[in-house]
Parts: C-alpha cells; sequence; structure tokens
C-alpha cells in the first residue's frame, strides 16, 4: 500500500468512524419501545392515550447540530388536550410581535392594560410592584416559571387570535391551534379582542388598540376530538357523553418538539423572529427552578418547589432538585386528565442533550371536570420513568 492509498484509507476509516460514533447517540425506535414496554408504571397504551417523540442531538457542542426524530405512537389526528403548552408559541410571538412595535416606544418592560366590559376578559396590574407590574417581561417569567395562567391570558389577548393563526401558519405550524385563552370567558366574548394601552413611566399613553371583533370564526378541527365518557357541570350534574374539543386549542407533539428545536437551535429557516438577547432571556427563565428567580411570590413559597413542572425526569416530586448541571428547558400541560411535557434536557457535566415530547392520559372513570384523574398513579410516575430513562440511555451511549 502505497502512502497516498493509506491516508486515504486512513480518512475513510476515521470519518466512518465518528459518524458511526454519533450514531450510537441516536435513540431508535426499537430502544425507545423497549424502554417504554418496560415502564414498571402499569400503562394501557390506547387507555392512557400515550405519545411520545425524541429527538436526538448529534454532536451538541458543536455549531452545526443534526437532529434525528424517533416516535411512539405519534399521531396527529390522535386528540389530547395540550392545556398549558400552548403558553411557548404564544411566548415567542409575544416578543415577535414587541419587536414589530419597537418604533411606537413599547419596551419588554412596559406596563400595559386590557380594557373589556367583561370582568374575565379584562387585565391590568394587581399592584406598583415591580414584579406585579402587567409588562410583556413579568407575563414571560411567571408562564416559565410557573405556567401562570393570568399571564398567558394577557398575552394571548395583546396578540389576539387572528395574529397568532396567521404568524403560526406563516411557520409551517399547520396543525397547532390556538385559539382560546384560559380566562373562562364564553365562546361569543372569546370573539372580541379587548382594548390594549401602553404606558411609559411617566404612566402616559405611549400605545392604543382598539378593541375589535375577529375577521374569522375558530377553525374547527378536522378528525374527531372527543374525550371521555361523561362530563361533570356542576357538583350532581352529569352529562353522559365525552367532551368535544374541535373547538378547543391543540398543539400536536411534532410541531411542539419542533418549535422548541428552533428555539434552542435557531436557523434562517422559519425561525423565530426574535434578539439573541431575549432567546438567552426566554432560555433563561425556562430553565429556572422558583427558588432562584428572586421574585419573591415563587422564591420561598412551598407551594412552588422545584419541580413543580418538571414532569420529566422529575415526575413534580416535592423534594428539593439537587443535580444542577442537569438543566431542563420545558413548558407543560396539565387539564382534563392529560399531562404533557415538552422540553430540552441537557446535562452539562457530560454533554448529553435531547429533546422529548410525551402526553397521557389518566383519568379511569372516564368523567371529565370531577377532579378525579389519576396523575399521581399514572401520569407522573410515568413521565418520571421514561424522562429519566431516556437520559440515562443517553449517556450511557454518548461517545
Amino acid at each position: 500500500m502505497n502512502r497516498l492509498t493509506y491516508w486515504l484509507f486512513f480518512f475513510v476509516m476515521l470519518t466512518f468512524s465518528q459518524k458511526s460514533s454519533a450514531q450510537n447517540n441516536i435513540l431508535d425506535s426499537i430502544s425507545l419501545d423497549k424502554i417504554i414496554f418496560n415502564s414498571p408504571v402499569e400503562i394501557d397504551y390506547e387507555k392512557n392515550k400515550i405519545q411520545v417523540i425524541v429527538a436526538s442531538v448529534i454532536n451538541p457542542k458543536k455549531h452545526s447540530q443534526e437532529i434525528k426524530y424517533t416516535s411512539f405512537r405519534l399521531d396527529v389526528e390522535k386528540y389530547f388536550y395540550p392545556a398549558s403548552c400552548v403558553k411557548l408559541p404564544v411566548i415567542l410571538l409575544a416578543l415577535e410581535w414587541l419587536n414589530e412595535h419597537k418604533r411606537d416606544g413599547i419596551k419588554i418592560n412596559s406596563e400595559f392594560e386590557l380594557f373589556s366590559s367583561y370582568s374575565c376578559h379584562a387585565f391590568k396590574s394587581v399592584s406598583t410592584d415591580k414584579e406585579d407590574l402587567l409588562t410583556i417581561e413579568n407575563c414571560i417569567k411567571k408562564i416559565l416559571l410557573v405556567s401562570d395562567n393570568r399571564s398567558y391570558n394577557s398575552l394571548f389577548d395583546l396578540l389576539g387570535r387572528d395574529y397568532i393563526y396567521d404568524k403560526l401558519k406563516e411557520k409551517g405550524f399547520t396543525k397547532t391551534q390556538i385559539v382560546k385563552s384560559f380566562s373562562g370567558c364564553n365562546d361569543s366574548i372569546l370573539n372580541t379582542k379587548p382594548l390594549v394601552r401602553f404606558y411609559n413611566n411617566s404612566r402616559e399613553i405611549i400605545f392604543e388598540n382598539d378593541s375589535i371583533a375577529y375577521s374569522t370564526p375558530i377553525h374547527k378541527l378536522e378528525f374527531n376530538a372527543v374525550v371521555g365518557d361523561s362530563i361533570m357541570l356542576d357538583s350532581i350534574t352529569v352529562i353522559i357523553g365525552g367532551k368535544d374539543f374541535s373547538s378547543s386549542n391543540y398543539l400536536p407533539l411534532n410541531e411542539g418538539i419542533e418549535m422548541l428545536v428552533r428555539l434552542m437551535y435557531p436557523t434562517n429557516i422559519n425561525k423565530w423572529e426574535i434578539t439573541e438577547k431575549q432567546r438567552s432571556f426566554v432560555l433563561s427563565w425556562m430553565s429556572k427552578y422558583p427558588r432562584e428567580s428572586k421574585m419573591k411570590m415563587y422564591s420561598s413559597n412551598p407551594d412552588y418547589f422545584d419541580a413543580y413542572k418538571k414532569y420529566l425526569v422529575y415526575g413534580r416530586d416535592s423534594a428539593a432538585i439537587k443535580i444542577d448541571s442537569l438543566r431542563i428547558y420545558n413548558v407543560v400541560g396539565l387539564a382534563y386528565g392529560f399531562a404533557t411535557d415538552i422540553a430540552f434536557i441537557k446535562s452539562g457535566k457530560s454533554s448529553t442533550a435531547f429533546f422529548i415530547a410525551a402526553t397521557t392520559y389518566s383519568n379511569s372513570d372516564g368523567v371529565l371536570n370531577d377532579n378525579k384523574y389519576d396523575y399521581q398513579t399514572i401520569g407522573f410516575p410515568f413521565l418520571k420513568y421514561l424522562g429519566k430513562e431516556i437520559y440515562n440511555w443517553n449517556r450511557s451511549n454518548k461517545k
């Protein structure tokens, strides 16, 4: 073998070896199935509506990453109620809206108010304390820390249903449907966007948008979105038949995880139109534990423990989290028996990094609104097991 042939052979083998090493970091469908089938939590994949998608990150420390997807029972036409998971795109669209209105003098910490003749549709600052002011900044912090509904409602009404719909479709999220806040307003009220006013530090109005009726009706989902066997209307009234969610919010797992991928590893294709400073701000607050926030309403409140919104890996256990090297950037949803987590999990020490989105349905009696869901025995334990096992798999297969 001459010298040229030797070095060519060496280069080819080195490239193959590096590629093989990178491929070992990819969780394939066989390994994912095995992890789920070995769950110590007794689950019925159909009854518990299990869906999982994992995105493996090849070479997470390098500038250019490759993402490989693996899924279990993923089906965009198998409805699950996303609950607070819809808050992630609304947060990012609120920052895009802010960037579009900088010429109006609006800043991330500018106070604003929403005016409506309906109390469930009007929002303003709850006090003059800095962290109680109604600002885009505070709304994002509270949503990412503890999934605060009032803050989400404020951002939803600031943007409006039409804006959210148009922006998501522009970015290619064609299956996602975010049409409602969690304000408790009935559908007729939800068809009106409230008046919004922004103020400067002297409480002078710097921006105002009148209340308007939405131009398009809520688009119904085109597949069966009925959940449950019956619905409890009050303490004694039960209506036989499931709840139809076709006019409700929906965030399929594949689009939810793609939204997070674009945030963690931005490219020039359909990216979130936010600054690097804004992106760092979101990531910082997305991974914080409430005690780390230094916000007095959360930092020392025992109701907001470390894993308050960390279902994967920690299962919402109330014990303090001591593994500071492991960070989870995530949003969660919890309602109507559905427990969902969309997360990027990263360990600084081992360079392990992967995305995972999973949902479960735990409602053994089939009744919605009775507050008798099986989160503690099925939803949280399964998500805890799943997150830990996939993390351990990634760590042990890292080369």
